[in-house]
């Protein structure tokens, strides 16, 4: 519940591959403690891990032996039935995002080759479609390709041209696809949790910054820059928005770049694995400190009540 707007709040200040560890990691986060939460209440001894764990699962036995059986047995079965509504409303919207995507996918494919050329790229083969605008965009898959126009040839330099490939290509080397498509289907079977609800365009606006820092990497930061002004301000005068993020996200992808031009690319570092495990020990500090204050107000409560 409170984590969205911290992450919103943070997110910015770090690099774009931390701030997606962050996110995934506070998802991740969120979805084992919940599970081990209901595991753990419905669990008909103690813990499995309490030999491994005795000073934190202490708290949680004297608060689980103090609760009478009449009204932990219905609230672990309450329990245990939102966490099977839960995960099954996952995989079915996980299956019907799967399936629909693999339909949309194999048809952009098999339209495509028939009025374009192929080439092979550095990494993911290239589609290249005649059109005047200039666009490239990616389609994940096995294997995943990248489609651009001829009009980007024509409207940007050899360098500019590079930067937009190798935006797309590290689109597709990373997983973005999945990471957005994981993002929409908790968010599509889970709305009502503000962490799956605020992750979809989050990781959005991330990963896009994230492939401009790989861009830049391989040509320069000015080139990206220039590149990404060109065509968003091509595509800005098209009927239909052809790209997938606003100009508000364009204008910070443009702010980003311009900004410390000469500071060296960022690159996965291994403070990034402290930020991630920086929601998984914050949720088990505010787990210990609230199950410790219920087993403490559990055993005083006879003695008020008497």
């Amino acid at each position: 519940m409170a984590t969205p707007p911290l992450l919103e709040r943070v997110m910015l200040a770090l690099p774009p591959r931390a701030a997606e560890f962050a996110w995934l990691a506070c998802i991740g986060t969120t979805l084992v403690f919940g599970l081990s939460a209901t595991v753990v209440l419905v669990w008909p001894d103690h813990p499995p891990a309490e030999d491994l764990l005795e000073s934190t699962l202490a708290c949680l036995s004297v608060a689980m032996h103090a609760i009478p059986h009449w009204f932990a047995d219905p609230v672990g079965a309450l329990a245990m039935l939102a966490a099977c509504v839960a995960a099954g409303r996952v995989v079915i919207v996980a299956r019907r995002y799967v399936r629909a995507g693999a339909r949309v996918r194999a048809f952009h494919r098999d339209v495509v080759a028939v009025v374009a050329r192929t080439t092979e790229g550095p990494h993911h083969p290239v589609i290249w479609l005649e059109h005047p605008m200039p666009l490239a965009y990616s389609v994940a898959g096995r294997p995943g390709f990248v489609v651009v126009t001829n009009g980007l040839t024509r409207g940007l330099t050899e360098t500019e041209c590079g930067a937009v490939l190798a935006h797309e290509h590290a689109h597709l080397r990373a997983g973005h696809h999945r990471m957005i498509r994981s993002c929409e289907v908790l968010a599509s079977a889970l709305p009502r949790i503000p962490l799956f609800a605020a992750a979809p365009r989050a990781m959005a606006t991330l990963v896009e910054l994230d492939a401009d820092e790989c861009a830049a990497s391989a040509t320069s930061r000015s080139a990206m820059h220039a590149a990404l002004r060109s065509v968003s301000h091509a595509t800005s005068t098209a009927p239909a928005p052809l790209l997938s993020f606003g100009g508000d996200v364009i204008a910070l992808r443009l702010r980003r770049l311009s900004d410390n031009s000469d500071r060296r690319p960022t690159r996965p570092k291994p403070s990034y694995v402290a930020v991630a495990c920086l929601p998984v020990a914050a949720s088990a500090a505010i787990a210990i400190a609230a199950v410790s204050l219920l087993g403490a107000a559990a055993c005083l409560l006879p003695t008020f009540t008497g």
